[in-house]
């Protein structure tokens, strides 16, 4: 990870020149549509309302890869009444799971619901998580080892089931009660910055960079929920990505 980015005006307009492989789409659709085939439908059960009463809270499990079933938070600001609203996806940094609806309550607090997607595999360390990574004979989170499992069969490779994964949560957000499917963003830090910008075949709403911007009203242009001025520090920005 660099330790400088470039200037901020820079930033917006960088574009990779890195060519994609020949092939790489359709592998991605492919282990996109094994892992819709495979799903259930998401399970979705209240979680503890004396307690959280700033947002009505939800113990979530749906299918990710292989139809392994991930678990979740979603959190609903409690005054958001029948209508849709914007949702946030919300992935984790390495070694840390979903962790309690106490660390993410305030997007709920502010208005906006999040959908936080657990890690398979991880929350052993800083943050507790509930899933494990089946495809490993992992029954539940453990302290994480999982960089380089399966890394030379790509089609075997944790991060390709994590990437699934992500774009899995994408796709049930937009599905869940009070949610709107054209305002659903995406947000995460260090390991969890990378599920903010998956590849392209890996969802049905593709990823666009939302336009940084200083605080402002929510928006119904299909690019974010709202605008945040990105937080660049040592080569991570928080700035939200949509996927349409």
């Amino acid at each position: 990870m660099p330790w400088f980015d470039l200037p901020l005006a820079e930033l917006r307009g960088h574009r990779t020149g890195t060519e994609e492989p020949p092939g790489l789409t359709g592998w991605w659709e492919q282990r996109l549509s094994e892992a819709r085939a495979a799903a259930r439908p998401p399970e979705v059960t209240g979680y503890q309302p004396g307690i959280y009463a700033l947002a009505g809270t939800c113990d979530v499990e749906f299918s990710g890869a292989r139809g392994d079933r991930i678990r979740g938070w979603y959190l609903r600001p409690a005054d958001a009444g029948g209508g849709p609203g914007p949702v946030v996806v919300t992935f984790i940094g390495y070694g840390g799971g979903r962790g309690l609806p106490t660390q993410h309550i305030l997007l709920p607090a502010l208005g906006y619901a999040v959908f936080v997607m657990d890690t398979r595999g991880q929350g052993g360390r800083w943050s507790t998580g509930a899933t494990g990574d089946p495809a490993a004979h992992s029954p539940g989170p453990e302290n994480s080892t999982v960089m380089t499992r399966g890394i030379t069969r790509p089609g075997d490779y944790y991060y390709t089931r994590l990437f699934t994964d992500a774009a899995r949560a994408v796709e049930t957000a937009a599905e869940l009660d009070g949610a709107d499917p054209a305002r659903i963003a995406v947000s995460g830090g260090s390991q969890g910055a990378r599920w903010r910008s998956p590849p392209r075949r890996c969802s049905a709403r593709r990823p666009r960079s939302a336009t940084p911007t200083s605080r402002s009203s929510a928006t119904s242009s299909g690019r974010s929920p709202w605008h945040l001025a990105p937080r660049t520090r040592r080569g991570r920005s928080s700035s939200p990505r949509t996927w349409t």
